[in-house]
């Protein structure tokens, strides 16, 4: 017997949780119509319906202070799928204060439900199907690391400069 697929949310959240897509189809429910460019099949038509992102990770409670402007613009989503193939939605995106974007974790496709090969990542306003991220199996929310952490210490010069 096989198990229904599962999608990992976790990362800057109050509650990490796995959920199957059954679950996922207990939040709100959205259906969209896109056409998106598929680099290996040509033009793709399909019609998706789930939750969207937003709900998702409000559902988990994510770690961002909804009050501030700014600083919600340093989080992202990096949303992976069982083949290693990954995406990446900037909470901007998603957020109604923003883009506002219904970026759903699809729970079924052209009618067919996801159950066992886990949701789909659709992107709707991409015309390049690239970030449609099939049988999705984690989703990461964190913030971008600032210029300081990535850096090195104040006054270092980067590896390979030359010396005068």
């Amino acid at each position: 017997m096989r198990h229904p697929a599962t999608v990992r949310l976790h990362g800057h959240l109050d509650r990490p949780a796995e959920l199957t897509v059954g679950q996922l189809r207990d939040l709100p429910s959205h259906r969209v119509e896109v056409t998106f460019d598929c680099r290996t099949e040509g033009e793709q038509r399909h019609g998706y319906e789930g939750p969207t992102l937003w709900d998702v990770l409000c559902a988990a409670g994510p770690r961002v202070d909804l009050a501030a402007r700014k600083p919600r613009l340093t989080f992202l989503l990096a949303v992976t799928g069982a083949d290693g193939h990954r995406a990446v939605v900037s909470w901007a995106e998603i957020d109604p204060d923003f883009g506002g974007q219904r970026i759903l974790l699809a729970t079924s496709m052209d009618g067919a439900p996801l159950d066992e090969s886990g949701p789909q990542l659709v992107v709707p306003a991409d015309h390049c199907g690239a970030r449609y991220v099939s049988r999705v199996t984690a989703v990461w929310l964190g913030p971008v690391p600032g210029p300081e952490s990535v850096a090195g210490p104040v006054g270092a010069e980067p590896a390979g400069a030359a010396r005068g």
